[in-house]
């Protein structure tokens, strides 16, 4: 440390004064001491009466969405700071605030942050420490300020307006016989109003004839409920081998950072898990009931609902999903399918180029379960095996199949469906 050296110095000082009797050596003497007594005072007061506060407009993010963080350090002492180095320590990518500021007596720095969420997940926002010494930097001073907000990125939710399941796999029937807090076109009766029952759901034809509120009550729609089962079994995802070169050139063409969403897409976990929330947004828009089933280490699930807050659910487990499963997508299939029945509509994301799952996706259809296959091509991420033979067989047998390609555009994916592709009755 530099304070040690000065002190070595000074006694070294000290000693040859006390040898010689040069008086230029008893003033160096005091003036490396009052040097060393000041920086000392200087630094314990650098980093005194400092405030720090941070702030975001929402705990909740989005892949391709900015995240803004505004930064107020504060210097509520008489004495001013020559400078103060404000290091983030944030775990969130390209999330960067740190920088050094000067403040006078009573003063304060604002700075505006903001950063494009590329990676889904759950990171920490703080802490931040505070550096700051004396202006020699013999003695510097190290402050946490231990103020950690945690922030969820949710993964991106792309419009699938062009998608359509076939002609034929939304099976109708009777309304289900359950009520629901959801608007639908199957009014099933009335009742009386109750506090919290929303205006529009007051029928004002029954109102006038009782001479009293009542509302319209609803039943779920006969339209069939949608599973989405997302494969993350850990032996078949990969991660495509992007050049640093394209980042960068990404980077220049981009100066203010939003990148489009497919430049993130760079695993065929990311495109699992983009299209699952892409889906889920699509199909719950249209008022469908969706469930979501996840192949991976927790066997986790989302059971079938409705609602923005289905939606919500669907997101938050998305957001850190991981492909950690050690199951095989066929065994996962079988292990849930009595969830499944006529009424029912399962959509397949997976990668996997092991031909078994098929098998299983074939057991269901002879039930009855209309299914539809989204396949990943895992050879187009990193050369690795193809999923040729599993497209083939799901298409052989029926499964409406579509196939996406790394760099391709999610939706036109899945708004085209190509001849080798079609579905065939059963």
């Amino acid at each position: 440390m530099n304070w040690l050296k000065l002190l070595a110095l000074i006694i070294g000082i000290l000693i040859l004064s006390e040898i010689n009797t040069w008086s230029v050596l008893d003033n160096l003497f005091f003036v490396l001491t009052g040097l060393l007594v000041v920086s000392f005072v200087w630094s314990r007061f650098s980093l005194r009466g400092l405030q720090v506060t941070r702030e975001t407009k929402s705990n909740r993010a989005q892949v391709g969405q900015a995240l803004e963080e505004r930064v107020r350090i504060r210097n509520a002492s008489r004495f001013p700071k020559l400078w103060v180095e404000a290091i983030d320590h944030s775990d969130m990518p390209g999330h960067q605030i740190s920088r050094v500021v000067n403040l006078g007596p009573q003063d304060a720095n604002r700075w505006k942050v903001e950063t494009w969420c590329s990676r889904r997940g759950r990171f920490q926002i703080g802490p931040m420490s505070l550096r700051s010494g004396d202006p020699f930097g013999l003695f510097p001073i190290e402050e946490i300020v231990p103020d950690v907000k945690e922030l969820i990125v949710y993964p991106a939710v792309i419009d699938l307006t062009g998608f359509r399941l076939p002609v034929g796999d939304l099976p109708g029937g009777n309304a289900t016989q359950r009520r629901t807090q959801f608007l639908t076109p199957n009014a099933s009766g009335v009742r009386q109003y109750l506090p919290g029952d929303s205006f529009n759901r007051i029928s004002w034809k029954s109102t006038a004839r009782t001479g009293q509120l009542m509302v319209k009550e609803f039943e779920l729609d006969p339209t069939s409920d949608v599973w989405i089962v997302v494969d993350m079994d850990m032996r078949h995802h990969v991660s495509a081998n992007i050049p640093q070169t394209m980042q960068a050139r990404s980077m220049i063409n981009n100066p203010g950072g939003a990148l489009p969403v497919e430049f993130w897409l760079d695993s065929t976990t990311e495109y699992s898990v983009t299209i699952a929330s892409s889906l889920a947004n699509h199909f719950l828009e249209q008022t469908r009931n969706v469930g979501m089933i996840y192949n991976n280490a927790h066997h986790d699930i989302v059971p079938a609902d409705r609602g923005p807050r289905q939606m919500t659910k669907i997101l938050e487990q998305l957001a850190v999903m991981q492909a950690d499963g050690h199951s095989p997508l066929a065994e996962r299939l079988l292990t849930e399918s009595a969830r499944f029945d006529r009424n029912s509509t399962v959509v397949i994301i997976s990668p996997s180029t092991d031909e078994r799952w098929v098998q299983s996706v074939m057991q269901l259809v002879v039930r009855g379960v209309r299914c539809v296959a989204i396949t990943i091509e895992p050879s187009t991420f990193d050369g690795s095996a193809s999923s040729l033979m599993v497209v083939s067989e799901l298409a052989a047998t029926g499964v409406p199949t579509y196939l996406v390609k790394h760099g391709d555009d999610i939706n036109n994916a899945l708004a085209s469906q190509g001849p080798a592709y079609q579905s065939r009755a059963v």
